[in-house]
């Protein structure tokens, strides 16, 4: 009873933390992925048999079907969501986000559960400390990148649940050898891929406890759970997410030829000698450097890192189990191999995150009391500095609210290319204003600059709402030497454009009281500038 109320306790707080002030952007929809998501759910709608619903060139759950032919996700969680939307009455733009918003933290919170079961499971066969069970399932309750995840309806972390879902059930079966815990991680894993490509990197820790966990009973009984993994594993797969196929065809997995070249167009961009505005971020990043910095000051925090660091080491040193060691390669494996790949965004080590926050259970418990009360303190500090951001108006609702307020009416209002424009249609603004594109991302070209002179002569105010230019494109001069330039002399106040105002939501304790504020500029862009962005206001000079 008493573990079942601390469980309970943990969950409804990993629960809260996902889902305070959900809707704290006002439904302006700021995540491009997670609007591209709702366009795409919005565009679905119901089957009207089962063979229609598995044909991926008839049936209207097929993105490619209903104007979406670059579709590089799993379909799975948003036709999840369509489902319960239609259920509901919630299949309109604001309320499917909301709803899978709210869903995606569910998804979440339930890791919370499976972190529990399985620090109890080691506790049962490993003897390890009782408290690690509930430690791990807090530390992640109270992890920061996975509460912000959790804040947007993106497909992250329904991946995430189901493959750690998929290696729970593949531990299970490595302790007790039970064909139906071979189903249940084929079918979550299914799942996972069915929510996202990329579940394939769980696959080589589930192989090594399934072959491991099967090898004692003979190479014939390891064939037969082979087989049953592998037949339920691609069954789900088709019925979770037929559209990866080209064919309804059960006998035929060829892949779908348009999933395919989207994905390879994807690859692509991957590329620093590919002219794409999101990829400008990612060319000067130093490898492994970049990530470990960005992981330890903002994904966990602090606290969180060194507890799993102190957990790391303590169970490859006194707990020398070849569990602990097949974990271990797995989260070194694949952190060097994410951190030496061009695109290092944060939300890529996502599925990390479950093992970090039980490596750091079993750090914290083996502790002694001094370094615990320093953790501990470290460890609640991340959270309450963070949840801040949801506790206010987003920058860029602010940022239009002041606007609509202060700037005259039929001014000319620059914005960059490639970033969303403010003001956002506030309810009741009626001053009417211009805006104008600033093409920041073309190439530094005699044209461009045609361009980009003759708007900031025309206009009257530039506004940066995020540091998606001036963030990326300074640290390539080479490629952008004299937009480089530009900003270093617009920061400085050497344009006729001066500061005149500015708009932040820094991770802050202010909400309590305590005027304590944590610039993180420096994290990597998708932390800040999709739900705390850094909004600047210049406004030009009137020649005297």
């Amino acid at each position: 009873m008493k573990s079942a109320i601390i469980l309970s306790a943990i969950v409804i707080l990993g629960f809260f933390l996902r889902t305070l002030n959900i809707n704290w952007d006002q439904s302006f929809h700021l995540h491009p992925d997670e609007r591209f998501l709702t366009m795409v759910g919005n565009a679905l709608s119901l089957p009207q048999s089962f063979s229609e619903y598995i044909n991926p060139q008839q049936s209207p759950f097929n993105p490619i079907n209903k104007g979406f032919p670059f579709f590089v996700y799993g379909v799975f969680p948003v036709i999840l969501n369509k489902i319960i939307a239609l259920l509901l009455g919630n299949d309109t733009y604001n309320a499917f986000t909301i709803q899978g918003r709210i869903l995606s933290a569910v998804f979440d919170s339930l890791i919370i559960l499976f972190i529990y079961k399985t620090s109890k499971s080691l506790e049962s066969y490993y003897k390890i400390s009782p408290a690690i069970k509930y430690l791990a399932s807090f530390l992640y309750a109270i992890a920061v990148l996975p509460i912000q995840l959790s804040h947007f309806f993106a497909v992250d972390t329904f991946l995430n649940f189901f493959m750690f879902a998929s290696f729970y059930f593949s531990l299970l079966f490595y302790f007790k050898r039970r064909t139906r815990f071979i189903v249940f991680s084929a079918l979550s894993l299914g799942l996972a891929f069915a929510s996202k490509i990329t579940a394939f990197f769980i696959v080589p820790l589930l192989l090594y406890f399934l072959v491991k966990g099967s090898w004692k009973k003979g190479v014939k009984k390891t064939i037969q759970y082979a087989l049953i993994f592998l037949i339920t594993l691609y069954a789900t797969i088709r019925l979770a997410n037929p559209y990866y196929f080209e064919s309804s065809n059960i006998l035929n997995p060829a892949p779908s030829k348009q999933f395919v070249a989207s994905i390879q167009m994807l690859k692509s961009y991957e590329n620093k000698e590919v002219w794409y505005p999101p990829s400008v971020q990612w060319i000067d990043k130093p490898p492994i450097i970049f990530s470990f910095y960005n992981l330890a000051l903002f994904g966990l925090g602090p606290g969180l890192f060194i507890s799993f660091l102190l957990g790391f080491f303590i169970l490859l040193k006194d707990f020398r189990k070849s569990l602990f060691t097949a974990i271990s390669i797995l989260l070194i494996a694949f952190f060097f191999y994410q951190s030496t790949q061009f695109a290092k965004t944060m939300r890529y080590f996502i599925f990390l995150y479950p093992f970090f926050a039980l490596y750091a259970g079993v750090g914290l418990a083996y502790r002694n009391r001094i370094s615990k009360i320093i953790l501990w303190i470290l460890l609640l500090l991340c959270p309450l500095f963070f949840i801040s951001i949801y506790l206010k108006d987003h920058t860029r609702v602010e940022a239009s609210k002041w606007i609509y307020a202060n700037i005259p009416t039929n001014s000319v209002l620059l914005h960059e290319h490639w970033d969303d424009p403010i003001p956002l249609q506030i309810k009741d603004a009626n001053t009417q204003l211009f805006i104008e594109t600033l093409p920041v991302f073309d190439l530094d070209t005699k044209d461009k600059w045609v361009t980009m002179d003759t708007l900031l002569e025309k206009g009257d105010y530039l506004i940066l709402s995020s540091n998606r230019g001036w963030g990326s494109i300074p640290t390539v001069p080479e490629k952008y030497p004299r937009m480089s330039k530009f900003y270093a002399d617009l920061f400085e106040g050497k344009l006729p454009y001066k500061k005149i105002k500015e708009f932040t939501s820094y991770p802050s304790l202010r909400y309590v009281g305590i005027p304590l504020d944590i610039p993180d500029d420096f994290a990597e862009e998708s932390f800040t500038v999709y739900d705390h962005p850094r909004v600047i206001i210049f406004q030009k000079e009137k020649p005297t």
